[in-house]
């Protein structure tokens, strides 16, 4: 029989906190850093260190981690292989490497759902759709058929094609309608489009469909809709306008697709008559991209950003559980979920609390959560993953049997808060709930 596990999250949920937590329960130290070292030099390196500190709630336990300077983000595919061989490698039976894939794919899904959900931040910019792109084509996940390896026939082109039959249509929210008038006088408009079907984004791309052998690009240099902020832009010809409707030729989108913009193409500024075809010049790629014949980006896939934190973090985890050998269905929460507030600064801006990934894992899994009680980031992706692949039971709080207590875990942040910024863990016994 295994013991239940009890999770505190009232001043949040990290990786870390979490892992130092379980060190408290019980879990040798040596074992989990060893670990979580071992996982963090698949991608470079790190220096883990373990502070044990007295608190006015006893003795705690913090995880100091330094991550090489060039850990960066990793493809899906590669991160899952990674976690395989760490899985085979620390022996974890099948509850919890089980538990250690769910967190990753958690984590996947969120960072792809982060980043098609249209919120940017730089300098707190943020972009707002105006309305939506109304087409003859669906969105496939698989968008190649499974017998002959070619693209869905309602799949959207990579170009408008001229001959496209179905309805194009600009479908404007009312508050933006009045913003037409006029726009009619023009005979081509710009479509600025958010390609929420965006998977993610690697800064070299192979491009699919090249003579010989295949060569790598900058992203930059490609047509590729999977961009850090992927903003597509389609000309097309204004057909009429009808209400909040803006009649177009064909389009090159996805039907739902968010638009951003509308601009009107001027013929006597936007007609240069310089340029060339650069690295596609002669290729098939180019000539598919003339055709507008939908193909996949076969080089392109997505990436999970801080892969080695993420890890390290959910390896560690599922190793301090197998050693406590916590019964991973019996997991309970007394209390919702604190998140924090004010601003989380990244590498590239800034954006409110809880990050577009945390809050994309508590929605999808439903997680009881608060705002609050401060306003610094306290539940992070790789914690909100943690606790949604648990799968915790939630129930309003109720009197503990202290005599039952078989261990008690705290896991301090990197903050000096008050409230203490920290993570408290316990073990019950097997009958316990």
């Amino acid at each position: 029989m295994h013991p239940k596990l009890l999770i505190d999250p009232a001043m949040g949920v990290a990786g870390d906190m979490f892992s130092a937590a379980l060190i408290g329960l019980g879990a040798p130290e040596d074992l989990l850093l060893g670990a979580m070292t071992r996982v963090a030099r698949m991608l470079g390196d790190a220096a883990i260190v373990q502070e044990t500190l007295p608190t006015p709630e006893g003795e705690a336990h913090r995880l100091k981690i330094h991550l090489a300077a060039n850990a960066g983000g990793l493809p899906e595919s590669q991160a899952r292989t990674l976690l395989a061989q760490a899985i085979a490698a620390e022996g974890l039976d099948k509850p919890y490497a089980d538990f250690a894939r769910r967190a990753l794919e958690i984590l996947i899904t969120a960072e792809r759902e982060a980043h098609s959900s249209g919120r940017l931040g730089f300098g707190m910019m943020h972009v707002q759709a105006i309305g939506v792109a109304r087409t003859p084509y669906h969105h496939h996940h698989h968008n190649e058929d499974a017998h002959h390896g070619h693209p869905h026939p309602d799949e959207a082109p990579h170009q408008p094609q001229a001959d496209a039959e179905g309805e194009f249509f600009i479908e404007l929210y009312p508050e933006f309608a009045a913003g037409l008038q006029d726009i009619d006088a023009f005979s081509h408009v710009f479509i600025l489009s958010w390609l929420h079907h965006s998977a993610g984004y690697a800064l070299q791309v192979t491009p699919p469909w090249q003579e010989g052998e295949r060569r790598r690009v900058g992203l930059f240099a490609s047509r590729s809709p999977n961009r850090p902020n992927p903003i597509g832009l389609t000309l097309t010809d204004v057909r009429g306008v009808e209400g909040a409707r803006l009649l177009t030729g064909p389009l090159d989108l996805f039907d739902g697709t968010p638009i951003i913009d509308i601009k009107p193409h001027v013929r006597s500024l936007d007609q240069t008559g310089v340029g060339d075809d650069g690295w596609l010049a002669d290729s098939d790629h180019l000539a598919l991209h003339k055709r507008g014949v939908p193909h996949s980006h076969a080089g392109e896939e997505a990436v999970l950003h801080e892969a080695q934190d993420i890890l390290l973090d959910v390896v560690g985890a599922a190793v301090g559980l197998q050693y406590l050998r916590v019964d991973m269905q019996g997991v309970r929460c007394f209390t919702p979920v604190a998140v924090g507030g004010g601003v989380i600064h990244f590498s590239h801006g800034a954006l409110p609390a809880p990050a577009p990934a945390t809050a994309a894992i508590l929605k999808r899994h439903r997680i009881p959560h608060v705002a609050g009680p401060v306003d610094v980031e306290l539940l992070t992706p790789t914690g909100a993953a943690i606790l949604a692949a648990l799968h915790p039971l939630w129930s309003c709080r109720q009197p503990l049997d202290e005599e039952a207590l078989l261990a008690r875990g705290v896991g301090l942040g990197t903050r000096n808060l008050r409230p203490l910024n920290a993570l408290r863990l316990a073990l019950f016994p097997p009958h316990f709930w």
